[in-house]
């Protein structure tokens, strides 16, 4: 069993990851059209300040078990999040955007 502070650690990991992942997100021009075209084709309405990509992910049979942002992909609207075992675009922390058929066919898991 896992004591509070591996636990804290673990939560402070995540966000430190999310955060450069949120960095990465930012200097590519590509993600971002990406992200946008996702956001008019799902949002009845957009927003001046559109939200960022959270949803950060695990591809867990890749070379070096690489980490990511979900970009683009099936939007579950009921749950309010991403269904997974469908392909989706992912942002990977290098900056490379990759596409995965989803976490069924896929080592794939989310952070």
């Amino acid at each position: 069993m896992g004591s509070v502070s591996d636990y804290a650690d673990r939560g402070i990991a995540r966000l430190a990851m999310k955060a450069d992942l949120s960095r990465t997100f930012a200097r590519s021009p590509m993600a971002r059209t990406i992200w946008n075209r996702h956001l008019r084709q799902r949002l009845a309405q957009a927003e001046d300040d559109p939200p960022i990509p959270q949803c950060a992910v695990r591809l867990y049979e890749r070379p070096d078990c690489p980490v990511g942002l979900v970009i683009n992909g099936h939007w579950e609207r009921g749950l309010g999040n991403w269904d997974l075992s469908c392909p989706a675009t992912i942002l990977l922390s290098t900056g490379k955007i990759t596409t995965t058929p989803g976490c069924v066919a896929e080592g794939l898991e989310e952070l």
